[in-house]
C-alpha cells in the first residue's frame, strides 16, 4: 500500500492527512474516482500522492488534466512545496509550450523532474493535451472539462500499459462523463453509499469514494457548515458544492429520468449488419447543412413500440451528397417526414425524387389541422409517446445531451419549444478535431419520426408547398 511514511508522527504538521484523505491515498486501485466537497483537501492528498510515487519509483510519469491553466499550476505549486516539505529535490518547469507528435498547441503546461527521471506534468484539460504523454493520469475537477468524452477515452488509452486512473471532482450536473462513472458506481445519489463508513464501493474494476462536507467535518475538516450554508443563501449550489448531489437539468421539456427510462441495449445508432426489418420503419430527418448537421432518425415499430435502428448525422454535405447517403434508408421505410423549413425544400426535393408517395414534407412554421404549432405538436408528441414506454432508444451521451436541451419557455403569444446550439463533445482521442454543431438535431428528427408513425396513408402531388402544413392524422392535402 502506498502510504504516506512509515512513520506518519515524523511528518510535519502540513502533511497529517484526515482519515478521508488517507484512505484516497491509500487506495491502490488501478482505477479510482472520488465524488467530494468542494475545498476539503482532496487535491491536496492527490498531490501528496503523485510526489510520493514520483520519489519512490523512476522513471514515472503522471499527467493532471485540469479544468483551467489556474488549477494545472496551482497543482504543480502544491507538488513542489510537498516535495521540499517531504525532504526530496525536483526541478520545477513553469510556463512550457505544450508540443505533441502533431506538432505545438496553444497550451501551456507546468512540470517538476525528479532525479530518478519521474516527472508530474500539468496542463489544462483537452483530448490533445489528453493524448499527450503515456503514463499515469489524474482527471482533477473533472465534471467541470469541457469535451469530458473525447478526454476520457484519450487519457484511457494513455494509461493501458498497466497505468493508473485517477479522477476526481465536485458535482456538475447530471451530464458529462463524470456524472457517467458516479452513477455507474452508485455515487450520485446525493447520500453515502452503503457499506462501512467511509470504504470505498468497488464495481467493473473502479473504486468509488465518496465525502460530502458533513462527513469531512465529522474526520476533522475545519469547514464551518452553518456560517457558510447561512453566508451562501442558496440550496442548489450548497447541494452541489457541499453535499455531493448532482442538480439535476431544469426547464428540460424532456426530463433526463424520463430519457434513460426510454434507453434499451436493444435500441441501435448504426444500422446492424444485413439488417431484416420484422416491423414497419419510419424515419425522421431534421435538416442542416453549414452549422448544423442532417440528422436522420430510423424506427422500427415492433407491436406499438418504436425500437431505434439507426441514427445518423451528415456535417458539412451538400444536399446532393445527402440525398445519395439517405436515399436507400428513405427506401425502406413505410413513411418518412423531413424538415422542409427554409434550406429543407432543397434535400425535400432531391428525396422525393426517388420516394414520391412515402415521404411527408413538414414546415417548422406551420400548424396542424387543430391550429396547434407544428414545433409544438411535435414536442408533445414524442414526450407523449416516451411517457406511455413506446419509445426504446439508444445510450449515447450527445444524444441524451440533445434531447435534453429543448426548453419549453412561454411567451405572449403561448410556448415555444427550441433549444441553443451545442458543440458536439465526440469521443474522439485527440488530433486535430473540427468543431461540429448540433441543434437538438436528434430530438426534431426523433419527433418527426414518431409522427411519420402516427400518420395515415401518404398520398403526394409533386407539388411544393413549404409555406403551409396541413395534416398530420389522415393528410388532408399535400405536406
Amino acid at each position: 500500500m502506498i502510504s504516506v511514511v512509515e512513520d506518519r508522527a515524523k511528518l510535519p504538521a502540513v502533511l497529517q492527512m484526515r482519515p478521508y484523505q488517507q484512505r484516497w491515498i491509500d487506495d491502490d486501485s488501478r482505477f479510482k474516482c472520488a465524488v467530494k466537497s468542494a475545498r476539503i483537501g482532496y487535491s491536496f492528498a492527490t498531490a501528496y500522492r503523485r510526489v510520493e510515487i514520483s520519489m519512490r519509483i523512476p522513471g514515472r510519469t503522471t499527467t493532471v488534466l485540469s479544468a483551467s491553466k489556474a488549477q494545472s499550476v496551482e497543482f504543480v505549486e502544491t507538488c513542489a512545496k510537498l516535495c521540499e516539505l517531504m525532504g526530496g529535490t525536483a526541478q520545477h518547469f513553469a510556463n512550457e509550450d505544450f508540443v505533441d507528435a502533431l506538432g505545438r498547441i496553444d497550451a501551456i503546461q507546468s512540470r517538476i523532474s525528479f532525479p530518478n527521471g519521474s516527472r508530474i506534468i500539468a496542463l489544462p484539460a483537452n483530448p490533445r493535451t489528453a493524448r499527450g504523454y503515456p503514463g499515469d493520469a489524474v482527471l482533477d475537477e473533472f465534471a467541470h472539462h469541457e469535451d469530458s468524452y473525447a478526454i476520457f477515452a484519450a487519457v484511457f488509452r494513455q494509461v493501458a500499459l498497466g497505468n493508473s486512473l485517477e479522477v476526481l471532482s465536485t458535482p456538475n450536473g447530471e451530464q458529462g462523463k463524470f456524472y457517467d462513472i458516479a452513477r455507474n458506481l452508485g455515487l450520485d445519489l446525493g447520500v453515502a453509499p452503503p457499506g462501512p463508513s467511509g470504504a470505498p464501493v468497488k464495481k467493473d474494476g473502479w473504486s468509488g469514494h465518496w465525502v460530502d462536507v458533513y462527513r469531512a467535518v465529522a474526520e476533522g475538516c475545519p469547514i464551518e457548515i452553518e456560517e457558510m450554508r447561512r453566508g451562501l443563501n442558496d440550496d442548489d449550489t450548497w447541494n452541489q458544492e457541499f453535499c455531493c448531489v448532482f442538480l439535476k437539468s431544469t426547464g428540460a421539456w424532456l426530463a433526463l429520468d424520463l430519457i434513460a427510462a426510454c434507453e434499451d441495449a436493444g435500441a441501435t445508432i448504426d444500422l446492424p449488419p444485413d439488417f431484416k426489418p420484422r416491423g414497419p420503419l419510419h424515419s425522421g430527418i431534421d435538416v442542416g447543412r453549414v452549422h448544423d448537421a442532417t440528422c436522420l432518425w430510423l424506427d422500427e415499430g415492433i407491436g406499438d413500440v418504436a425500437w431505434t435502428r439507426a441514427v445518423i448525422k451528415l456535417h458539412g454535405m451538400s444536399f446532393p451528397e445527402q440525398a445519395k447517403r439517405l436515399n436507400p434508408i428513405v427506401r425502406m421505410t413505410t413513411r418518412s417526414a423531413i424538415d422542409m423549413t427554409g434550406m429543407g425544400v432543397g434535400l425535400f426535393d432531391l428525396l422525393n425524387l426517388e420516394n414520391q408517395g412515402r415521404l411527408m414534407g413538414v414546415s417548422f412554421g406551420g400548424s396542424n389541422d387543430n391550429g396547434v404549432k407544428m414545433k409544438t405538436d411535435l414536442a408533445i408528441r414524442i414526450k407523449k409517446r416516451m411517457e406511455q414506454q413506446r419509445s426504446r432508444i439508444p445510450y449515447d451521451p450527445q444524444i441524451r445531451a440533445e434531447l435534453q436541451s429543448i426548453k419549453r419557455q412561454a411567451t405572449a403569444s403561448g410556448v415555444t419549444f427550441d433549444a441553443p446550439r451545442i458543440e458536439v463533445d465526440t469521443a474522439v482521442a485527440g488530433g486535430v478535431k473540427k468543431k461540429l454543431f448540433a441543434h437538438a438535431d436528434a430530438f426534431w428528427a426523433k419527433a418527426l419520426a414518431d409522427l411519420a408513425a402516427d400518420t395515415g396513408i401518404c398520398r403526394l402531388d409533386g407539388v411544393q408547398t413549404p409555406a403551409k402544413l396541413t395534416s398530420y392524422s389522415g393528410l388532408k392535402g399535400y405536406l
